[in-house]
């Protein structure tokens, strides 16, 4: 993430690891006046820390690095570290699926270069962007992260690309751009993952259990519900998350949900280029964007101040943005929410004050605005509601709001409860696929090892 965020990072002494200043090089405040950013602001302090803010080349977004990061360096080409070769190569969007790309990557700190070559040709990558890199934090939390933003991309086109620079280039890597907006013939596949925490070897086993059962129709994105890895700060658990994740995360966008052990990290923040939103916070910590017939709604449940945020700055943003969303249901016709703790479970955490908490702040919403299905973490076990309202009443003459648990990629299971709310619950390692039409949206829940849960199944169709 890339924007000021308004709350303190979390502190790294817990870790025994202090934020130690890195001798400033000699280009960083060039760097910095070349972006137009917030050099000024910090006249007369060490430019090393100085945060960069820039509009990338055809980008109708801004782009920031994080707050608390140094090492801040902008388009450079030719400066390589001693281990510089990229790691934790992967793709996702900061804005617009069909037109716009992010590219991220790790190095080492002395590593300056962030430049990426691509093309519609494997054999040739005939243009080439740049982007910034940043350090942040230290010790076992130490992140250097490189960002590379594209747009202008051609809807629904398979892209080829490598990250670095010369003579230290990463495998080429491909994607695929997303379909263009407003169309009726739309066909796409997503899959839905969560709660991988420290197990890698599940976590891997999952992300090729995900392309095994959809033959050759490979899922276009991924959805993660939160909680990626055991403690957010630190690094090297990060490293394997992404490690395990190769080569899924280089060609498939992945989209994040924040999750409670992902702990508002500098390394998460760094690590993930998201959509903004438009609130004052301008945050990638809750969002929204639309992937064909989809309108996809992100949320933070885990804000510092929850009353703040989860009732205050959040929920006026949610309710803005399914309001426009309810205007262009015509041409998107399914809504789904993703994040982190569910509303609607019923195994360890149903009654904490927290999950009560929003309980009674976002379902009420979800239900006036009518949310197809949501999406959460958390609770490590597959489970699906049935049709319910805002208040977790089974609905009868009417549509509702399927809650949707799948939060069984690498953490340890958790035994399953039961609420009048829930339709099926089961302890298992567990992942969905969504195929989704402008008729249609099919969820499909997996068990780790391949087999359908076939109670877990849901169509819902558009509402009248």
């Amino acid at each position: 993430m890339r924007h000021t965020l308004r709350f303190a990072l979390p502190l790294l002494a817990a870790l025994g690891a202090c934020q130690t200043p890195v001798p400033a090089a000699t280009d960083a405040a060039t760097a910095n006046d070349a972006a137009g950013g917030d050099a000024a602001a910090d006249a007369g302090k060490d430019p090393t820390f100085a945060a960069l803010r820039y509009t990338p080349t055809g980008c109708a977004h801004s782009v920031r690095t994080e707050q608390g990061s140094y090492m801040n360096y902008r388009d450079d080409r030719t400066t390589f570290g001693p281990m510089a070769t990229p790691s934790a190569v992967h793709v996702s969007w900061p804005a617009e699926p069909s037109s716009t790309i992010a590219f991220l990557w790790n190095t080492d700190s002395e590593t300056h270069a962030s430049v990426v070559q691509y093309g519609t040709s494997r054999m040739m990558l005939d243009r080439t962007a740049t982007g910034h890199v940043s350090t942040g934090a230290s010790g076992a939390a130490q992140i250097t992260a490189h960002e590379v933003h594209v747009c202008g991309l051609t809807p629904d086109t398979t892209y080829y690309y490598r990250v670095g620079g010369e003579g230290h280039w990463s495998e080429v890597q491909s994607f695929k751009s997303a379909p263009a907006p407003g169309r009726t013939d739309y066909d796409v596949n997503f899959a839905v993952t969560g709660d991988s925490r420290d197990s890698f070897a599940v976590w891997r086993m999952v992300q090729e259990r995900m392309q095994s059962v959809t033959a050759m129709r490979q899922p276009d994105f991924e959805v993660f519900s939160g909680d990626a890895v055991l403690l957010g700060t630190i690094q090297d658990a990060w490293q394997q998350w992404f490690a395990a994740a190769t080569p899924t995360l280089t060609r498939m966008p992945i989209v994040m949900a924040h999750g409670n052990h992902d702990n508002l990290a500098v390394n998460y923040l760094m690590q993930f280029a998201q959509p903004q939103n438009d609130s004052e916070e301008r945050s990638e910590l809750y969002f929204s964007f639309n992937y064909g017939p989809v309108h996809f709604v992100f949320l933070n449940d885990t804000a510092r101040d929850p009353a703040g945020s989860i009732a205050g700055t959040q929920l006026t943003w949610l309710r803005a943005d399914l309001t426009a969303a309810r205007a262009n249901r015509a041409a998107v016709p399914f809504v789904v929410a993703v994040h982190h703790k569910p509303a609607f479970g019923s195994s360890r955490y149903t009654n904490d004050d927290e999950i009560a908490f929003i309980r009674r702040t976002w379902p009420p919403v979800f239900d006036e605005f009518g949310v197809d299905v949501v999406f959460n973490g958390h609770e490590h076990v597959f489970e699906v509601s049935k049709e319910i309202d805002g208040m977790g009443n089974e609905v009868s003459g009417r549509r509702g709001t399927v809650y949707i648990t799948s939060a069984g990629a690498g953490a340890q299971l958790y035994e399953t409860g039961m609420r009048t709310w829930q339709r099926y619950s089961e302890s298992v390692v567990n992942f969905c696929m969504v195929h989704a039409t402008n008729r249609e949206l099919v969820i499909t829940p997996y068990r780790g090892d391949g087999t359908v849960i076939e109670q877990g199944r849901l169509t819902r169709t558009p509402r009248m």
